[in-house]
Formats: structure tokens, C-alpha cells, sequence
């Protein structure tokens, strides 16, 4: 009976990878313009997915070392997102995700070396409101519900513990009528993890130019640059900072700063796609990986 159900296991796992690979070619993350705002009434469902690769890492004094594995990694999320008024925007989103190559650090045993994990990981529900009239800066307050971890795993999909965020988000006007084809955005987030899991802070900026008549959003055609930083913070001297295979170094403090090239396509009935490719520049316990994605986003109206 146990085989059986190791079996019955295993063939869930795999298609849940096979799932993850063919459902996404077919999806893109979505572009947002301004601080991400719908209208009141306004539904919009968007899918992403991800890979990243690499081979080595940077350790605790910036300097690239070779990992003890190749990470080899791939995610789906799917998200949706209502304009529950004018001035407050909704959203919830849940990530599907294959994580090859880790490292975890247990005080009472060696390091252990190398997994693989199939599965959900963390849940994420929030709310985002306007900070002005216009879609130009909004606030946001995100909770992350625990799924899919495994403390004993060196490749765990989730933190295993509660989370809060705090964020904002600013950005140029987006709309139709503006003069310039050039567009901007940016924004930073503060995460806390309850049960001493450490927290993080997110930014990113970006800037766009359009090929097309475009808002920037669900219309047009153009192209994005985009900078991403992240910073987390040991609590105790342990950051158990899953979603991204460990390296024993980065149980401390660590950084990562990467570059991602974007083309977004919208097709004027509500639907939009876009492609990226990335690479991380710089950091310190981290890892040095290449990144791509596609997804598929689709607005409508009640």
C-alpha cells in the first residue's frame, strides 16, 4: 500500500510539472501603468510564467563562487484582481511552482545538498488604493499565507510562515493623450515574516518606450527596462529565504540586484501579453541566475 502511494504521489507530482509547462506557453505577467489601479467594477485575471537557471552563486563577500548544484527552476502564477471602487483595487494570487537544487543549514546535522520540489507554494491576498486622482501613485497591504513548505527540503516553494507587506508604487501619467512615448515606474515593498523567518525589501524601476499609441497598459505596443532589488534580512542569523534555491551563505544577510528586458502586446479586446528575459548583475549571498517568462492577461467589465 505504501509503494502505491508513493506512486500515486510521484504521478501527481509530474503532472503537475506537466501542467506547469504547457499551460504556460500561453501566459505572460501583466503590465501594469501607474500604481496598478482597475475602475470600479473592473476584473482583470493575469497569468505568469517563469523560469531561472544557474550555476554559481555569490557568497557573503560578493565574490562568484560555483554552486553545489544547478538550479533549475519554474513557476506559475495566477492571479486576479477586482476594482471593488473607484480608489480600492482587490487582489489575490497562488503560485505553482518546481524548484531542482538547494541548500539548507540544520544546527544539529550537516548541510544537506540538492532536492526537488513540485507544487503550490505561498498565497498572497491584498488590497491596493489610489493616492491621487489620477492612476499616477497608489499604496498597497498584502498578507502571505504559508503553502507549500517543507522544512526538511533544500528546495521548498514556501517560507512557512505568515507574512505582511507594506508598499508603493509611483509612476508617470499613462494616459492616451500624453505627448511622450516614453513612460516610468517604480515602486518598493516591505515585507515582515512572523516565527523568525526574517524579512525583505523590494524595489524595482522601470522605464518604457512605446512603439504604438499606447497607455502603457491595455493598449499599444512597447518595450520595458527594468532594474529589481531585493534585500533580506537575517532574523537570529538564520534567513530562510525560500523561492530561491539556498546556498549556506545566504542563511545571513543577503542582496541581489538584476536587469530584465520586457515586450508588452496588447490586442485591443482586452487581452495583452508580454515576454522578459533577465540576469541577476550583482549581489551578495545569492545566486547568479538567467531568467525568462511569458504570460497572458485579460481585463473585462461587470
Amino acid at each position: 500500500m505504501r509503494m502505491k502511494g508513493v506512486t500515486l504521489v510521484r504521478q501527481w507530482q509530474h503532472m503537475i510539472a506537466f501542467i506547469i509547462l504547457i499551460a504556460g506557453f500561453s501566459m505572460v505577467p501583466s503590465a501594469y501603468a501607474g500604481g496598478g489601479m482597475l475602475s470600479g467594477g473592473e476584473s482583470l485575471y493575469n497569468s505568469d510564467l517563469g523560469f531561472s537557471a544557474g550555476n554559481a552563486v555569490w557568497d557573503s563577500t560578493r565574490q562568484k563562487v560555483p554552486s553545489a548544484c544547478k538550479r533549475r527552476n519554474a513557476s506559475l502564477v495566477q492571479g486576479y484582481e477586482y476594482g471593488y471602487s473607484y480608489f480600492y483595487t482587490v487582489y489575490a494570487n497562488v503560485t505553482f511552482a518546481h524548484r531542482s537544487c538547494g541548500q539548507i543549514n540544520n544546527r544539529n546535522a550537516l548541510p544537506t545538498v540538492s532536492g526537488r520540489s513540485t507544487g503550490i507554494g505561498d498565497f498572497e491576498i491584498g488590497m491596493r488604493a489610489r493616492l491621487n486622482h489620477a492612476n499616477t501613485a497608489a499604496w498597497e497591504a498584502t498578507m502571505l499565507i504559508p503553502g507549500g513548505y517543507d522544512g526538511n527540503s533544500p528546495s521548498a516553494l514556501g517560507r512557512g510562515a505568515l507574512g505582511l507587506s507594506l508598499g508603493l508604487k509611483f509612476a508617470s501619467d499613462s494616459g492616451l493623450s500624453k505627448k511622450s512615448s516614453w513612460a516610468w515606474k517604480l515602486g518598493s515593498k516591505f515585507t515582515y515574516y512572523f516565527a523568525t523567518k526574517g524579512n525583505s525589501i523590494t524595489s524595482f524601476g522601470q522605464v518604457s518606450y512605446a512603439f504604438t499609441e499606447t497607455n502603457f497598459e491595455q493598449t499599444g505596443d512597447f518595450l520595458s527596462l527594468r532594474v529589481n532589488n531585493n534585500f533580506a534580512m537575517a532574523n537570529n542569523g538564520i534567513q530562510q529565504q525560500l523561492f530561491f534555491n539556498q546556498a549556506q551563505s545566504s542563511l545571513t544577510n543577503s542582496d541581489s540586484t538584476s536587469l530584465s528586458l520586457g515586450y508588452s502586446h496588447a490586442f485591443g479586446n482586452g487581452w495583452s501579453t508580454n515576454a522578459r528575459v533577465g540576469k541577476a548583475l550583482f549581489g551578495r549571498s545569492a545566486p547568479i541566475d538567467y531568467s525568462a517568462g511569458w504570460g497572458l492577461s485579460y481585463r473585462w467589465e461587470d
